[in-house]
């Protein structure tokens, strides 16, 4: 493994979704079965963490498909690194113009 401090890694990796003008979204749960299978055949157990991007989600979705990996067992710890999904929504209320400050800050 080239000296990799696997116990000193966090990862960032995206989640394994359809592509973007897919039909048919799929649901949480598959995406996380999806997700998992792929980092299990990859990631060691020694890695602490995997901080997921958004990659385009929405704060629902990404959410959702997170929650969704949480509830099955693994060995790392599984949480976000999408901050600008977290906040889309009350940045596009804001808009930059002052007079939107209190509807995006409701």
């Amino acid at each position: 493994y080239n000296s990799v401090f696997f116990d000193g890694t966090l990862l960032k990796p995206p989640r394994v979704t359809p592509c973007a003008d897919c039909p048919k979204p799929e649901d949480p749960a598959t995406v996380a079965a999806y997700t998992l299978k792929a980092l299990r055949r990859r990631v060691p157990p020694a890695v602490p963490g995997i901080m997921f991007l958004s990659g385009g989600q929405s704060e629902l979705e990404a959410t959702l498909n997170l929650n969704a990996m949480n509830q099955a067992p693994n060995p790392w710890h599984v949480s976000f690194s999408y901050a600008r999904a977290l906040q889309n929504t009350t940045l596009k209320t804001w808009a930059g113009a002052a007079d939107n400050v209190e509807a995006a800050q409701a």
